[in-house]
């Protein structure tokens, strides 16, 4: 699936990444917003590039099947371009991605992507450990909100009421680069880009909303 953090693990195959723990630093609330709508049937179609390749078009589909990973129930999505099922969940303020790539040596990945009652600057830390070339290394994943309840036009279309999500990825000290992510309310992910580098291997992606339909 090529949305968040998830883009980079396809493309370091050899690296496992598993989150540990979560460190918020500012109190829970309730939120009454929703910035991943998961009805059966909902679709979103995006844009995809990648380094220097050609763009490619996929649809991203809600079904009406559930699962249970950590704890926590997730809807299963499907994918057009036939990398799999991506698994979403939200509780309460908190939104949650979990994929996985046993081709690849990856059981489980769950990522807590979103906080949206959380205001401009507040962060959240997933402290997490790569196995590189049989090595483990301790790695820091850093969401800040930079902004929130602005518009963002992706592909001539404005969008209202969206949370702009920034992510830093540091490995022993050093950051490897990260990813802006938007999200719109009601409607979920319109827009993001990523680029991260390690042991001299990069990745770079964009990924824009072309359109949508909640049921």
């Amino acid at each position: 699936m090529k949305i968040s953090f998830l883009s980079f693990c396809l493309v370091a195959s050899s690296l496992f990444l598993f989150t540990q723990c979560t460190k918020d630093n500012s109190s829970p609330s309730t939120s009454t917003s929703n910035y991943s709508p998961l009805t059966v049937g909902s679709n979103w179609t995006y844009n995809y590039t990648q380094d220097s390749s050609a763009a490619s078009t996929y649809t991203v589909t809600v079904t009406s099947k559930d699962t249970t990973a950590n704890g926590r129930t997730y809807k299963v999505l499907s994918s057009s371009d036939g990398t799999g099922n991506l698994y979403m969940a939200r509780e309460d303020s908190n939104y949650y991605r979990y994929a996985s790539f046993p081709q690849l040596g990856i059981d489980g990945f769950e990522e807590l992507y979103l906080k949206d009652n959380r205001p401009v600057n507040s962060t959240w830390t997933n402290t997490a450990s790569f196995k590189y070339q049989g090595t483990s290394i301790p790695a820091t994943l850093t969401y800040t909100i930079k902004e929130k309840g602005i518009t963002h036009t992706v592909n001539g279309k404005t969008y209202n009421d969206v949370i702009h999500v920034n992510l830093d990825i540091n490995v022993l000290i050093s950051s490897i680069g990260g990813g802006d992510f938007y999200y719109a309310q009601g409607i979920g992910l319109i827009d993001n880009q990523i680029s991260v580098g390690l042991s001299g291997a990069s990745f770079n992606s964009k990924q824009e909303l072309i359109s949508y339909e909640i049921k």
